[in-house]
């Protein structure tokens, strides 16, 4: 029986697969995080080779055949996978390990699992060689049977060959991966890096003496030893798979959001570029370090870390701020909850539009009010001191409806009820009291916001509309003044005026008479257009809609040759043309119709109208109105087209102003232009129906023609 001393061999052999032993208890005892998809595949590889090394070990110690045979395979068998479970473990550390799909791991088992079960059924087809060929070159004196070391001089057998070339290979390509990785690191990641790639290198060195300086002993199981020495240095002095960088630029670098990745004890294990404004340091250097020493705003991510949902902090950008919204997020199961992300979402655009609207209503006219659901004021802008004189502070809390006038309080408690079940905005004018004591008018919009998660409540737009209610209260009363006491007081003027001209009196005095009656005439009839204007243009309107425009126009034209039959009338008209106006349209068009005639200084007037598309927009529809008389003057188009009177320039009556009116509510356009030779050519341009969307009650509706 031979013992150990008298096999020195054993005692490098023993070492070696204690320390890759060693390696492997490390590494499962240090098992935490989501690092772990790299230490299982390198634990089993520092288990192969300890396998490895320790049964070679035995084989020298081996006093029987048959032990000696069971140590043999049992040695083959980690040797057969080392190869491919450290590729497996390099694409995995470099993140690649997308490329590792099952049909992939499936094809790199066939090799290994093929050279095992050829070298355990050996006996009974003898392709690689005898059982115990591959390991007795190394043991001089033993069984006295020559052969080939595994690893070492292959001989003849071609089998045992293409395993050692096809190892070979896979293990150059793992430590090409690990070298890769180590050239686009930097920092700890590199030195990272650098110890795996010597790590891998050793064996392959050994490998390579193997080929060129044949040893007594294959020296790669003794390299394996080598090699756990410099992992176990790395392991304990350079953080080697706690910090690890998995896909970096696949998921973090292309990432706008800043994010940090924490261990469970709140280092950093990874950042990217985006976060580098939020460490004090550069991203690599602060790598391994804790995250509370090394950001910028440590009690902003003491708070998220301690539980709290998000917070807000500020990072000083030179002369500006930029906002940071700060969340930390668990990893879930595959770190068992103990990692953790930070993750910064820059929302410095959203404060500065924020701050701007801000901006808008502290210092807008207009009273914003935040009501909650119970109609108390949460919020009030600064413009309720100047408008109504209340401290804004001093009204959150109290309910909107204390300053509204008690004579409108129901009705508006009825609106607020309105805006608080329904989705659209609610329009209401009301009372409210000044702190002086008078009594406001305000015309108040509310809107339902009270399930976005940014407002939480009712917004009341509130406007002083008091000035404007009063305008229109001396409007309503001048305009009854001019319509009923002004006609009433004129048709006296009238009756005496024809009472004068009646009798008997000089030709000079009736004269004045004459004139008298002209004048007041005039004025009933500048009444009754302004009666008509008030009643046309004051009515709601129903809002756009389909008109067929020629036969309203045919109409009109048939009208106007029965009351004028000294005219000529012209038209151009085609069978049909739809046009996107307001009911009031027809109104208009007649009024320009009858100007053209009744202003003519013609012995014989003319009249032309055209209906066509227009030449510069197929989208409207043109009506010209031709006449030639004197034409409108250029003072009176000045005005118009100003849309401001004064006492100088104005418009002598009221018709031109009606039409205007109209075709502005038809959102139409109107423009005159100089007829040849003589005369003016009122241009009156309207959407066509076919492509005009009528708005009615706050809503859309397509014309028929458009559909058709």
């Amino acid at each position: 029986m031979t013992s150990v001393g008298q096999s020195p061999h054993a005692y490098a052999l023993f070492a070696a697969g204690i320390l890759a032993g060693a390696v492997t208890l490390v590494v499962l005892g240090r098992f935490r995080l989501y690092s772990r998809r790299v230490r299982l595949p390198f634990a089993l590889l520092t288990l192969s080779g300890s396998i490895w090394a320790t049964a070679y070990g035995f084989v020298f110690l081996a006093v029987t055949p048959t032990s000696e045979l069971f140590y043999a395979q049992l040695a083959w068998v980690g040797a057969a996978v080392l190869p491919t479970i450290w590729l497996v473990f390099t694409l995995v550390y470099a993140g690649e390990d997308q490329l590792l799909s099952s049909q992939m791991l499936g094809f790199l088992a066939v090799e290994p699992a093929v050279a095992i079960a050829l070298k355990l059924t050996n006996a009974s087809h003898g392709l690689l060689g005898s059982p115990l060929d591959l390991w007795r070159a190394a043991k001089p004196n033993r069984f006295a049977v020559s052969g080939a070391d595994f690893l070492g001089p292959f001989g003849p057998d071609l089998v045992l060959a293409a395993h050692a070339v096809y190892g070979f290979g896979v293990a150059v390509t793992g430590v090409s991966v690990i070298a890769r990785t180590y050239l686009k690191s930097s920092n700890i990641h590199r030195r990272q890096a650098g110890f795996l790639f010597v790590a891998g290198a050793i064996p392959l060195a050994a490998l390579g003496g193997e080929f060129f300086f044949p040893f007594r002993i294959n020296p790669v199981p003794v390299s394996i030893g080598v090699s756990s020495v410099v992992v176990l240095w790395a392991l304990f002095r350079h953080q080697l798979f706690d910090i690890t960088p998995i896909a970096r630029d696949a998921i973090l670098s292309e990432m706008r959001d800043a994010v940090v990745v924490l261990d469970e004890q709140d280092r950093i294990v990874e950042s990217n570029g985006a976060a580098s404004e939020l460490l004090a340091q550069p991203v690599a250097d602060c790598i391994g370090e804790s995250v509370l020493e090394s950001v910028r705003v440590p009690a902003e991510v003491r708070t998220v870390l301690e539980g709290r949902d998000r917070a807000e902090a500020v990072v000083e950008d030179g002369d500006s701020c930029r906002y940071f919204e700060v969340r930390a997020e668990s990893l879930g199961d595959r770190t068992r909850d103990r990692a953790r992300l930070l993750l910064f979402y820059d929302v410095t655009e959203r404060r500065r539009t924020e701050e701007e609207f801000r901006a808008l209503i502290e210092n807008s006219r207009d009273v914003i009010t935040v009501l909650d659901a119970d109609g108390e004021r949460t919020y009030t802008s600064p413009s309720m001191t100047e408008v109504l004189g209340y401290r804004t502070e001093a009204l959150v809390g109290e309910s909107v409806l204390d300053l509204v006038h008690p004579k409108d309080r129901d009705r508006v408690a009825d609106s607020l009820d309105e805006v608080v079940t329904g989705d659209s905005p609610v329009l209401a004018e009301f009372r409210i009291r000044h702190k002086n004591g008078t009594w406001r008018r305000f015309e108040t919009v509310g809107v339902n916001l009270l399930d976005d998660p940014a407002v939480g409540g009712v917004v009341l737009n509130s406007r002083d509309v008091t000035s404007r209610h009063r305008y229109e209260q001396r409007l309503r009363v001048l305009n009854r003044v001019l319509r009923h006491d002004l006609r009433n007081d004129m048709n006296v003027i009238l009756g005496h005026a024809d009472l004068l001209l009646d009798e008997r009196i000089p030709a000079e005095s009736k004269d004045h008479a004459r004139t008298i009656k002209r004048k007041a005439s005039s004025l009933v009839e500048l009444g009754e257009q302004t009666r008509h204007i008030d009643t046309t243009l004051t009515r709601e309107s129903s809002g756009l809609e389909p008109v067929e425009v020629v036969e309203r126009i045919e109409t009109q034209l048939d009208d106007i040759e029965s009351d004028y039959p000294e005219a000529i009338v012209h038209r151009n008209l085609p069978e049909e043309m739809w046009v996107s106006a307001d009911d009031l349209i027809e109104s208009a068009l007649k009024h320009l119709i009858d100007n053209a005639l009744e202003h003519n200084d013609r012995v014989i007037p003319e009249v032309a109208v055209t209906v066509e598309r227009s030449q510069t927009s197929t989208d409207y529809v043109e009506i010209r109105i031709a006449d030639n008389g004197p034409g409108v003057p250029d003072a009176e188009l000045s005005v118009l087209e100003s849309g401001t009177e004064t006492p100088l320039q104005h418009i002598s009556g009221l018709g031109l102003w009606l039409v205007q009116w109209i075709i502005d509510r038809s959102n139409g356009r109107l423009r005159f232009a100089e007829n040849e030779p003589r005369g003016t050519v009122a241009v009156v341009g309207l959407r066509s129906a076919d492509r005009a969307v009528s708005v009615s009650d706050g809503g859309t509706v397509t014309s028929e023609s458009e559909t058709d």
